[in-house]
């Protein structure tokens, strides 16, 4: 009997002794976890401007407006130019103005336009373009006799055939730039070449002897300059300048 009694309390020794270890493994994982916490604990620092930064978009705006005469009339791009003759030449002024933010540089001219005059670059109308800072001084009637206060600067000379072929457009010479706020005035001056045509009983005469008249007529072009009408539009693009690149600061 003695010998069973002390098998069992062996075996609750045991039981004991597996449920102390038991408990003292749980101990250890909590007091593990508690370690393990608190050492990825932070202390962190944010720093920020009290007043928002303002970025904004700058723009291009330019405008073409009539420059009036000193003297009264003038009417920009809106005058008509009726029976021109070759060798005539008629004036016009106008106003390019920047009323954007950014600066304007690269200016091109092109026109679109129609009909021999616009499209013969030889015996159809001739563009002149002269610019100046401040207004041109003229008086009504009396355009080919403008003046240019601090002078003026021819910015294009060719045949608005040109401007009406090239899309892209013909850069102003000098390649001017216009800043924000500032106006550049324009005179455009557009002509006939001088050419010749005859006229045999109210049409073009062929190149050839005309009837019983004793004239025999040559050189003469094989269709008219005149009688004919072109309705342009003038095209001045720009581009807007960079104000100092990417570290302007």
């Amino acid at each position: 009997m003695r010998f069973n009694m002390n098998l069992l309390r062996s075996g609750n020794l045991v039981t004991r002794t597996v449920a102390q270890i038991s408990l003292v493994a749980v101990v250890a994982a909590v007091s593990t976890s508690a370690v393990s916490s608190s050492a990825f604990a932070t202390l962190d620092s944010i720093a920020y401007n009290s007043t928002a930064q303002s970025i904004s978009s700058g723009n291009l705006m330019d405008t073409v407006t009539t420059q009036t005469s000193t003297g009264g009339g003038g009417a920009g791009f809106s005058a008509t130019f009726a029976a021109m003759n070759p060798g005539d030449t008629r004036t016009v002024f106008v106003a390019y103005a920047n009323t954007g933010t950014d600066s304007a540089t690269s200016l091109t001219l092109s026109a679109n336009a129609a009909s021999l005059l616009a499209t013969d670059a030889a015996r159809g109308l001739q563009v002149s373009v002269a610019s100046c800072a401040s207004a041109w001084t003229y008086t009504a009637g009396s355009a080919t006799a403008a003046t240019c206060s601090g002078g003026a600067t021819t910015v294009l000379t060719l045949p608005l055939a040109t401007l009406t072929s090239n899309t892209t457009g013909q850069a102003f010479s000098g390649n001017p730039t216009l800043a924000a706020g500032t106006t550049l005035y324009l005179k455009f001056a557009v002509g006939l070449p001088p050419q010749n045509e005859v006229w045999a009983n109210g049409v073009l005469a062929t190149n050839a002897a005309q009837g019983n008249t004793g004239i025999t007529v040559s050189g003469n072009p094989a269709s008219t300059i005149t009688g004919l009408t072109a309705s342009v539009t003038w095209v001045i693009h720009a581009t807007a300048s960079l104000t100092g690149g990417s570290n302007n600061l």
